[in-house]
């Protein structure tokens, strides 16, 4: 398995835990989480970028992830999927280094490792449309320019 992989696997313990009633602040959480998770060193760097990526911007996450998931409100999506959706989306936002399509194929494989039979689906029909929607709206503001 990829180091990044790893990191992106630590992450989303991360954020179940914290969701289950867990430690809040991102840097304790982080410790928390590498006592128990070996995250290789080279994508120790990427850990911490996109645990306290995801949570600094969770709340307009989550309104992303809402607004594209019709029919569905957040607290209805199970807290891993919420949770793999909201790191997906963190990467596609703001680490803008990544492919789109690998943080997608890279969601759907934590899907398919944590989640229900049809997570996997799920997450890909929703990443997929929300990228959708975002190159969308960077082609109107070029547009615009």
């Amino acid at each position: 398995m990829g180091a990044r992989r790893e990191a992106r696997i630590a992450v989303l313990k991360a954020l179940y835990a914290r969701e289950m009633g867990g430690v809040q602040e991102v840097d304790v959480l982080a410790k928390q989480i590498e006592e128990i998770h070996e995250i290789p060193a080279v994508a120790s760097i990427f850990f911490h970028a996109l645990l306290e990526t995801t949570i600094t911007n969770m709340e307009d996450i989550d309104k992303s992830i809402e607004e594209r998931a019709q029919n569905w409100a957040l607290d209805r999506i199970s807290v891993i999927d919420r949770n793999i959706l909201r790191l997906g989306l963190a990467e596609l936002l703001y680490f803008e280094d990544i492919p789109p399509r690998t943080t997608i194929n890279e969601c759907i494989e934590l899907a398919k490792l944590f989640g229900t039979q049809e997570s996997a689906r799920f997450v890909n029909g929703l990443l997929d449309g929300i990228l959708r929607h975002l190159d969308t709206t960077k082609s109107k503001e070029l547009d615009e320019r």
